[in-house]
């Protein structure tokens, strides 16, 4: 038998079309379809006959199925998040995936801040804060590479797994808002400070969140509970609302007629 699960129109600029998700006991899977659309003639709006609406013991087996979804989209996501980064924030720890090497630069202390590393209100002691300009390091740094008494230019190599702690995340290149270029780890470095205090421009492609993903059961926990909530259209890729769920129709009436046993048995 085939029981509906939900239903969502999708509108388009010139015409909208229709979609559903129905539970198979066949196959013991959810399967989307379209229904119809204003794009040809022939197609309904919302699901017919051969349709059942779903009972308790479907409503439990479409979640569990909703669960291991949302368990799989959260894993990949967070493993994302920890080793593959879009972004960092300052303060943020990151580790080297890979070694990284660069030339010494030469620096002087901050012009702004005098070297300080920030900002003092001069009406209130207590506020002071991080020089804007040189992140609160107190010292600039110049174009001039570093080179040593023989004359030669000076370099550093950092091997895998050193941390750093992020100032900034600046993307290069010309972005727009339709564009198909897109901050991301590509084009995107981090003014790192390492532990000997200097700052450094590292690619984001080099780097990841110096933490551990979420442990497997948390993620789970969570899975679980946001299973509860039956939002079966995201499952299937809605970017729109639903215009019935049928399985909140159900869960509706079930608990009124549980509240209404109850009150009764009172």
């Amino acid at each position: 038998m085939k029981y509906k699960i939900c239903e969502w129109e999708d509108n388009g600029y010139h015409d909208s079309y229709f979609y559903g998700v129905y539970y198979d006991t066949d196959t013991g899977l959810m399967k989307e379809i379209q229904l119809g659309a204003t794009a040809y003639a022939g197609g309904g709006y919302s699901f017919g006959v051969g349709y059942e609406m779903p009972t308790l013991e479907i409503i439990e087996k479409c979640r569990v199925l909703l669960a291991a979804h949302i368990f799989t989209v959260i894993s990949n996501a967070e493993y994302r998040d920890v080793f593959l980064p879009e972004d960092a924030k300052e303060k943020d720890t990151v580790r080297l995936l890979v070694p990284h090497s660069g030339m010494v630069m030469v620096e002087e202390p901050c012009q702004k801040c005098e070297g300080k590393g920030h900002w003092q209100n001069p009406r209130r002691a207590e506020d002071k804060r991080p020089c804007f300009a040189c992140h609160g390091r107190g010292r600039m740094r110049l174009k001039e590479k570093a080179r040593a008494a023989d004359g030669k230019i000076l370099r550093f190599t950092f091997p895998v797994d050193t941390v750093f702690t992020v100032q900034a995340c600046t993307a290069f290149g010309t972005f727009y808002r339709n564009g198909y270029n897109k901050p991301n780890r590509s084009n995107r470095s981090v003014l790192s400070i390492a532990g000997d205090g200097q700052l450094y421009r590292i690619p984001l492609a080099k780097l990841r969140m110096d933490r551990d993903p979420m442990p497997e059961e948390e993620l789970r926990q969570r899975a679980e509970a946001l299973s509860h909530e039956h939002q079966y259209g995201a499952m299937f890729g809605c970017k729109a609302w639903l215009s019935a769920n049928f399985i909140q129709v159900v869960l509706g009436r079930h608990a009124q007629h549980v509240n209404r046993t109850f009150e009764k048995a009172a």
